[in-house]
């Protein structure tokens, strides 16, 4: 049986031998390349004499670097390249376009759906307010118009009761 060989085992190798992997050869320049860009983005920042995009683009800047350093990038370079193979497939594919043409469909459906409840929300809360029942009084009277003091209903438990205070005692009413 023969031993199934692991780039994980073999890090240190590849440096040692005097051959850099593949795929480093793409994105190390590439990480330097874009901190550099954001260096100089950095630079026109602080001639405007904005601190805080600064320090912001300091944090952007250094984020290629952490990227390529902690692995991550790699992982974010062979998703990309396993979205660009899929992407390559579905060409040709029938059953991939009917997937993703139910998708949409699946999408257009859940935005519909969260529009017509929100109108239907909006659309019984008016009507119930509006509507009131046939024995009751109007919400407004002649002497609430006249400048009396306003009668409010009873809060609904001892903590509604100390918000109201607390809001009263503030101006807020």
């Amino acid at each position: 049986m023969q031993p199934v060989l692991s780039p994980i085992g073999r890090v240190g190798e590849l440096w040692h031998s005097e051959e850099m992997p593949a795929l480093d050869t793409v994105l190390l320049p590439l990480c330097v390349g874009l901190t550099l860009l954001g260096v100089i983005a950095t630079g026109l920042a602080w001639r405007r004499g904005n601190k805080g995009r600064v320090i912001q683009g300091i944090a952007l800047a250094l984020v290629p670097i952490a990227l390529y350093f902690s692995g991550l990038l790699s992982l974010l370079w062979n998703g990309i390249v396993a979205v660009g193979s899929w992407a390559s497939q579905i060409i040709f594919s029938p059953a991939v376009w009917f997937g993703l043409a139910l998708l949409g469909l699946c999408l257009v459906l859940w935005i519909v759906g969260g529009l017509l409840a929100r109108r239907l929300a909006a659309k019984k809360s008016t009507s119930a307010s509006s509507s009131q029942p046939a024995g009751s009084l109007p919400a407004t009277t002649a002497a609430s118009r006249k400048g009396a003091t306003k009668q409010q209903a009873p809060p609904i438990d001892e903590e509604m009761a100390e918000i109201e205070a607390l809001l009263k005692s503030r101006g807020i009413q």
